[in-house]
């Protein structure tokens, strides 16, 4: 070790300074604060206690050696952190979590994961997590994850019981969903969330989602179940369904859920308000809706494959004051599938419609891919 690199460690005990810029770890706890730099390789499990945070600084690329020790064809090396993550890059500087291997596939490594911090804000700014298992994982934690991009993983983002901002991120081709959650709070804002294989999926807990694009998923671009839970100024399209809730409390406005393959929007016994949406050109249906007390109303439902609005269930559905599309009062006979076809079905009322099309421009970010 040369003097210069001696004396730094013994001034700056908590900083990984390494010879040329390289720092290698093996399995390894820490229990006081540490500093990352330059290029940090992972050849383990690195854990940090509770009273321990960890600081990665911008332009730091963390590469992470792929070990499957069982066979499972998922790496295990990965940060395990119960203290405090703050990984702030820069848009010219990003911090890059990645496979150090040369030919990279998902799941090379485990996660980023945040353990049981809830006292403290995990923060990450204008970061790149690829190729991991789950890309960002946590439990009984809180997180802010902002200006970042999160791919070519199985998951983009993970947590339960956990409080967790994302906004104007990019979260796209990851192999089993770009964000999974359970018994949590989740703000969605202004992010690109394209080509996974779900889109957001979540279980139990709130969640706004507002003003993003979540186009070509798999299965659906939004689906969320036992969740109270606001969708607004959101575009999405070329899913399979737009969006699917069951047994939900939803207030689903201002969005345009367009050219999904499917249906445009899925519901199954939930409540709330569907208003001022723009819904068209989906493949099947605009509105499939199953036993449900939702309000439908002031949206745009035309030029969808077969239905304008699909009732699956044996309770009545009122649809009044929605525009159908040109001529003015369209027989409902042709846009409906309700009772008049079954009779074990409930009722859609269409009648009033409106008689010309609502305005509605949701405001997707530059991360969404439209200003």
């Amino acid at each position: 070790m040369n003097k210069v690199l001696f004396i730094l460690i013994l001034i700056f005990p908590g900083v990984a300074f390494a010879s040329g810029g390289i720092l290698r770890l093996h399995d390894q706890t820490y229990n006081i604060d540490q500093t990352w730099s330059g290029t940090v390789i992972i050849d383990g499990v690195i854990q940090f206690g509770p009273k321990a945070t960890l600081t990665v600084l911008p332009g730091t690329k963390v590469e992470f050696t792929r070990n499957d020790a069982d066979g499972d064809g998922i790496g295990e090396n990965e940060i395990y952190i119960q203290g405090r993550l703050v990984a702030k890059g820069t848009a010219d500087k990003p911090i890059v979590f990645t496979s150090a291997e040369k030919i990279k596939r998902p799941g090379d490594w485990g996660a980023v994961n945040i353990m049981v911090s809830q006292g403290r804000i995990n923060r990450l700014s204008h970061c790149i997590i690829e190729y991991g298992y789950r890309g960002f994982h946590m439990h009984f934690s809180k997180a802010s994850i902002t200006d970042s991009k999160l791919r070519h993983n199985y998951m983009g983002i993970q947590c339960q019981d956990s409080d967790l901002d994302v906004e104007r991120c990019e979260i796209n081709d990851n192999k089993c969903g770009a964000i999974v959650f359970r018994d949590s709070r989740l703000k969605i804002k202004n992010c690109n969330i394209h080509d996974n294989l779900w889109g957001i999926r979540f279980l139990y807990g709130r969640a706004e989602i507002t003003g993003n694009m979540l186009a070509g998923n798999l299965i659906n671009g939004i689906t969320f179940s036992e969740t109270k839970v606001k969708v607004s100024g959101n575009i999405l399209r070329d899913n399979r369904k737009g969006i699917s809730a069951d047994k939900s409390q939803v207030e689903i406005t201002g969005n345009v859920l367009a050219d999904n393959y499917e249906s445009g929007l899925y519901l199954k016994r939930s409540n709330g308000a569907v208003t001022g949406n723009q819904i068209t050109g989906n493949g099947y249906t605009g509105i499939s809706i199953t036993d449900s007390d939702v309000k439908i109303a002031g949206n745009n439902i035309r030029a969808n494959g077969v239905w304008a609005i699909d009732n699956g269930g044996k309770k009545d559905v009122d649809a009044t004051g929605n525009w159908f599309g040109p001529p003015y009062r369209v027989d409902p006979a042709k846009l409906l599938y309700d009772k008049g076809k079954d009779a074990a079905l409930g009722k859609v009322t269409m009648l009033p419609q409106a008689n010309r099309p609502f305005k509605i421009e949701p405001v997707v970010s530059a991360a969404g891919g439209q200003e």
